[in-house]
């Protein structure tokens, strides 16, 4: 059983949720008289030292990480870490919110209007990060919530990677959720900022489809599938499918990132007139190329803070019907011409053939 005050501060009230790191309490603090949240780290009492001590540095890394990013909107603040029963307790601001995945399953998929919203607060979120010399690394629809105001927090960097921070990896856990991990990172576990974009690309998926973007029987399958080939081809997504196509890129050279990532989102939240989740006319075979939106040449994480790359849109496609050149346009006119005159035509001439049958 959890103490019911810690420090001599916090009062717990009741559990509000559980993940893999351990359970998240309501709880009050009695100094300042206002709600938090407190995330309980889980030990299992059959780790070894090695392994306990890694988790213990591994929480407090979170709390620092978290505190040097508190001040952005879209990111939760953490207002203090406290060890207490031989484990750590982070205490975070009391979000009132629903996680993406408990919004989507009970009130079915996002608009594309509204998953674009979302993106766009969320990738200036990690773009934040990614500037302080931070990696997510564990995006997805759970560490998203939707407040009642409209905004969209990315939560719980657990196990963030941080330029300033010892690279710490917890033995025998996976490197993020399936089905949300980059195919670099399958690979090599390579920690950049092109890979949070990936996964971030994979939640807005969910987000707009209602199904992960590599539907499959397993978790593990759910994992390595990325490596296989691209995801399953979006149903509702409309105008955003190109975006999360240049998104969900297997190469991070060639993948959508950076100003014209922001751009393209709020280009789908700007013209999408309705909500109609019907596919508009635009090529979804591939991403946007490299060069003046991807994440060509940048610098990864552990190089240093990464900024993003003011460029245009490149290679988006647009909905519409396409231009005809001036040689089109004569063709079709000839073809409505002659399509016309074969209508008035046709009657005379067998009227004419009638008449000749009948003399003769």
């Amino acid at each position: 059983m959890a103490p019911r005050t810690l420090a001599d501060r916090y009062r717990l009230l009741e559990p509000i949720g559980h993940g893999g790191m351990g359970t998240v309490w309501r709880a009050e603090d009695g100094l300042l008289h206002r709600p938090v949240a407190i995330k309980e780290v889980r030990v299992a009492p059959d780790l070894e030292a090695d392994t306990r001590d890694e988790l213990l540095a591994r929480t407090m890394r979170e709390a620092r990480i978290c505190a040097g990013l508190s001040t952005h909107p879209g990111i939760v603040t953490i207002h203090d870490v406290i060890q207490e029963g031989e484990r750590p307790w982070i205490v975070l601001e009391l979000v009132s919110g629903r996680g993406l995945d408990r919004v989507v399953a009970e009130e079915g998929p996002l608009s594309p209007r509204r998953t674009a919203e979302i993106g766009r607060q969320l990738f200036a979120a990690l773009d934040a990060a990614h500037q302080g010399g931070v990696v997510h690394r564990d995006v997805k629809p759970a560490n998203v919530m939707l407040l009642p105001d409209g905004r969209a927090m990315l939560s719980d960097f657990g196990i963030a990677a941080s330029d300033s921070e010892d690279k710490l990896t917890l033995t025998g856990r996976l490197p993020g959720s399936p089905g949300y991990v980059s195919p670099e990172r399958l690979r090599t576990n390579t920690m950049s900022p092109a890979a949070d974009v990936w996964s971030l690309g994979a939640t807005l998926y969910f987000a707009v489809e209602g199904r992960t973007a590599f539907e499959r029987t397993t978790s593990a399958a759910r994992l390595t599938a990325p490596l296989e080939g691209p995801p399953d081809p979006p149903q509702r997504a409309g105008a955003l499918r190109p975006v999360l196509n240049g998104m969900l890129q297997p190469d991070p050279e060639h993948r959508l990132g950076g100003s014209a990532l922001d751009a393209a989102l709020a280009r789908v939240v700007d013209s999408s007139g309705t909500d109609d989740p019907t596919p508009t006319q635009l090529d979804v075979s591939g991403g946007l190329p490299a060069g003046g939106g991807s994440f060509a040449g940048r610098r990864s994480a552990a190089a240093g803070p990464v900024r993003a790359a003011a460029a245009p849109v490149a290679g988006m496609p647009q909905a519409g019907l396409p231009a005809l050149s001036r040689r089109s346009w004569i063709r079709l006119l000839v073809s409505v011409a002659i399509g016309l005159t074969s209508l008035i035509l046709a009657p005379l001439l067998v009227e004419y053939l009638a008449s000749v049958l009948i003399e003769g």
